[in-house]
């Protein structure tokens, strides 16, 4: 589903040096993979580079998405089977309201609000809008789709994000530290949305509790290089790596 070989990354006009350095791993199909790390270990560099959003030049090594190479030919079919939910859901929302922010992507790729048809094939038989619907009453914001975005709480803004970026189907969900702006509750309900969810995820954060709660797999970033890779509990009960990775 997701396989990134020897992969280096790093900043136009930087002289941090790579802020990623020979990267590999596999995320399988279904896989919920925690990325862990301190702030600046490279943890939302490699999500932006996993959907080739770091300028040309700039990175090194391999990545397939859902079997497709990302190179400059292949993005907009790479964008089409991966998401990204940033960290700051204002990034994200940028619309009048939360419908518009939420149906801007699939409008965006061409497809028609009534029939859900895109340019190139019908839509599963059940139109863009009703999909819509249906998609915020499972998060439990069906009640938010005419609010301005910018007016709702730290909580609704990450809801209607993860919306604006699941109304795409993608295959792999790449979320950017996601209970950031949340209080438990969400915490709660944001945990249980994605355990229901079956996209292959890759969760950048440094939120122990809620990695406990969802993923199955640690990958543990240190100053852009994998410190380590295996089973959360494993990598988690092992106090040294985790403090020397700033966890």
């Amino acid at each position: 589903m997701l396989r990134v070989q020897n992969l280096y990354a790093e900043y136009p006009h930087a002289q941090l040096g790579h802020v990623l350095e020979d990267v590999s791993f596999m995320a399988n199909s279904g896989e919920r993979i925690a990325l862990l790390g301190a702030n600046g270990a490279g943890k939302s560099t490699l999500l932006l580079a996993l959907l080739g959003v770091l300028p040309p030049g700039h990175t090194a090594g391999s990545i397939e998405v859902c079997g497709i190479k990302l190179e400059k030919a292949t993005l907009t079919h790479v964008r089409a089977r991966a998401g990204l939910v940033f960290q700051n859901p204002d990034d994200q929302l940028f619309m009048s309201t939360v419908w518009e922010d939420v149906l801007f992507g699939p409008l965006n790729y061409g497809r028609d609000k009534t029939t859900g048809t895109t340019i190139e094939t019908a839509h599963g038989g059940i139109s863009l809008e009703e999909k819509a619907r249906f998609l915020l009453d499972s998060l439990g914001i069906g009640h938010l789709k005419d609010r301005m975005s910018h007016k709702l709480s730290g909580g609704e803004k990450r809801l209607a994000a993860l919306a604006s970026v699941l109304i795409m189907e993608p295959q792999v969900l790449l979320l950017d530290e996601p209970t950031a702006f949340l209080d438990p509750r969400g915490k709660r309900a944001l945990t249980t949305i994605l355990a229901s969810l079956p996209q292959t995820m890759l969760i950048a954060t440094h939120d122990i509790p809620f990695v406990e709660a969802l993923a199955s797999r640690a990958i543990v970033l240190c100053k852009g290089v994998i410190r380590a890779d295996g089973p959360t509990g494993t990598i988690l009960r092992d106090k040294t790596l985790l403090e020397e990775s700033g966890l």
